[in-house]
């Protein structure tokens, strides 16, 4: 058989695949609303910049009961009202606050000191309390941020005040500001108008592509072998190899096909800013497949039926999917998870397409994870090739 024949056995195995596809309305539904789902699903729940839980509910307890505390509490009304980020509502005292935020009536409790107005008339700090729920990361480190900014900002008008007061006495010009802030951080990222989801659209771009193709590949191996199917084809002149390019060109089609459903989702209802090169990030889609594709053929191939390889499918998925650094930094894991994110493939695949769809990266700045996802590709596949050849056989 010559390489021509190869390629044409090739294409009508991809067709056959693809025609199964086709035909099948469920699977082709199935298709679309998988993809916009788990998008959806990502895109409303984690958090990002653009959409901050408002009007938190937060006790306020005042356990000084003086005129300091009362300016100071209505201080801190005055600005939340501005944010919209807090509800504050009166409590009596610790316990009940404690109580209330166990019965979820309540995400946190700032607490003005007994000692609040003997502190400020001696010239002391006085520590005001923020009592969070540590239960709820998410929500607990929100209030802990929005209360410690307002008691800071509170603090810097009072500071402000006292440095005017000690420049009137000492008849020199001061600027509190300077006195108070001599250095000011200002932030600027690199990306304008980013936020949390534009870090994780991409890597759920291709952990979708991954999914679909491996979760593809039982279907076409491990079901036409427990149907036996593949009698017919090793009564005809087909190579093996010409079977793995047919599959694995219908399933790199298929991933393509909910990855452009990704992306425009992604755009339209997340407003992903897509900074980079269309044609390169298909080719890394294209790439990621490739590599993923090896390894599941290999294993699959050595399962008896269907049921079992999507079993091993799923094991092989699911750990990547978090070790990755898909939805968190790699550089947050434990260092047994940053070793073994080193040897998935879907870790470079997301690298590589962060740095093309977001921080417009062209392909010198990709070419290592290129060379690495097409090494584990060749690697794979030069495994997978005779275990797949052999299965075919018994």
């Amino acid at each position: 058989m010559d390489f021509k024949d190869m390629l044409t056995d090739s294409y009508h195995i991809a067709v056959k695949e693809l025609l199964v596809v086709f035909r099948s309305r469920l699977q082709l539904v199935l298709m679309v609303i998988m993809p916009l789902l788990l998008l959806v699903m990502f895109g409303f729940i984690y958090p990002n910049t653009t959409a901050q839980p408002q009007g938190l509910p937060v006790g306020l307890i005042d356990l000084s009961h003086s005129g300091d505390s009362a300016a100071f509490i209505g201080q801190l009304q005055n600005l939340s009202d501005r944010s919209v980020k807090m509800d504050f509502r009166t409590v009596a005292g610790v316990d009940e606050a404690r109580q209330l935020i166990n019965r979820n009536e309540l995400d946190g409790a700032i607490i003005v000191p007994a000692s609040l107005a003997a502190d400020v008339a001696a010239g002391r700090t006085a520590n005001v309390t923020v009592l969070y729920d540590n239960s709820n990361p998410q929500v607990g480190a929100q209030v802990l941020a929005e209360a410690t900014g307002l008691i800071s900002a509170i603090s810097g008008t009072k500071a402000a005040v006292i440095v005017a007061q000690l420049e009137a006495g000492a008849n020199q010009s001061v600027d509190p500001r300077a006195v108070l802030a001599p250095y000011i951080p200002v932030a600027q990222g690199t990306i304008p108008g980013s936020n949390y989801f534009n870090f994780l659209a991409p890597g759920l771009l291709i952990m979708i592509v991954m999914m679909g193709a491996m979760t593809g590949i039982p279907e076409g191996i491990s079901m036409e072998k427990e149907r036996g199917t593949f009698d017919g084809v090793l009564s005809s002149p087909i190579h093996p190899i010409s079977i793995i390019i047919g599959k694995s060109v219908s399933l790199t089609i298929a991933g393509f096909m909910e990855g452009i459903i990704v992306i425009i989702g992604a755009v339209l209802l997340f407003g992903v800013q897509f900074q980079g090169s269309v044609l390169l990030t298909f080719a890394l889609l294209f790439l990621g497949v490739f590599s993923f594709i090896g390894v599941g053929i290999l294993f699959t191939s050595v399962t008896e039926d269907q049921k079992t390889g999507a079993l091993v499918v799923n094991l092989l998925m699911f750990p990547m999917m978090f070790v990755s650094g898909i939805m968190f930094p790699i550089q947050q894991m434990p260092w047994f998870m940053q070793w073994l994110s080193r040897f998935i493939p879907l870790t470079y695949a997301a690298d590589a397409m962060r740095k093309v769809m977001i921080l417009n990266a062209g392909v010198q700045d990709v070419l290592p994870q290129i060379a690495i996802l097409v090494a584990f590709g060749i690697v794979t596949m030069a495994i997978a090739i005779p275990v797949f050849t052999r299965s075919m056989t018994k």
